[in-house]
């Protein structure tokens, strides 16, 4: 099995998981969180969507995101081109508030079929280039991914392999904050689907 096969392992587990989270879920629900140190499973949603799409098309393929295609932004009613990371609890409600949940669910998706397209056409010795501290700075600072923490972004992912970027972006940061969501739902008193 070769690092391409291992990652479609995991990452096609991952595929059902929002539509699990939201099941049995309240609009208020989706969009509130039970707790204040706890983010709304509608941004987490959105978090997760929006990191993969900029560390896989900007950072892994170099290519557009998803997000600059058909309108995807007007359609999520979120102007903001950045990931979320540094946003304060006020910006995550307004966002949390005023997110199209259908069309966070279609998004989600739009970034799952174009990661997996994109990582299967990428050869795999790409997967060893290191991640370049120009490119990193022109996406996270530049193109506005990193918003308030763009430049701590540039610092952590730099001397870091694409395959290293793919690992984290698309697997152990997704599973991380699914974790999250899942604990949100038991937090109102919701099972967990399964």
């Amino acid at each position: 099995m070769d690092a391409k096969q291992l990652f479609f392992e995991r990452y096609h587990g991952f595929r059902e998981y929002p539509e699990l989270l939201v099941a049995g879920m309240t609009e208020q629900q989706l969009r509130h969180s039970p707790h204040p140190a706890v983010n709304p499973i509608t941004w987490i949603l959105w978090h997760i969507a929006r990191c993969e799409d900029m560390g896989v098309n900007r950072l892994i393929v170099d290519r557009p995101q998803v997000l600059d295609d058909r309108t995807w932004a007007s359609r999520l009613g979120v102007p903001e081109r950045h990931i979320g990371t540094g946003m304060t609890k006020k910006e995550v409600i307004q966002l949390s508030d005023r997110l199209s949940l259908s069309d966070l669910l279609a998004y989600r998706a739009a970034v799952s079929n174009r990661t997996e397209e994109a990582i299967n056409s990428l050869p795999s010795h790409e997967l060893t280039s290191e991640l370049r501290v120009g490119t990193l700075r022109q996406v996270f600072v530049g193109e506005g991914a990193g918003g308030s923490a763009a430049d701590q972004l540039v610092e952590v992912y730099a001397g870091h392999t694409k395959g290293w970027l793919l690992g984290h972006i698309s697997l152990t940061h997704h599973y991380y904050h699914i974790g999250q969501a899942f604990a949100v739902r038991r937090m109102y008193g919701i099972a967990n689907p399964w």
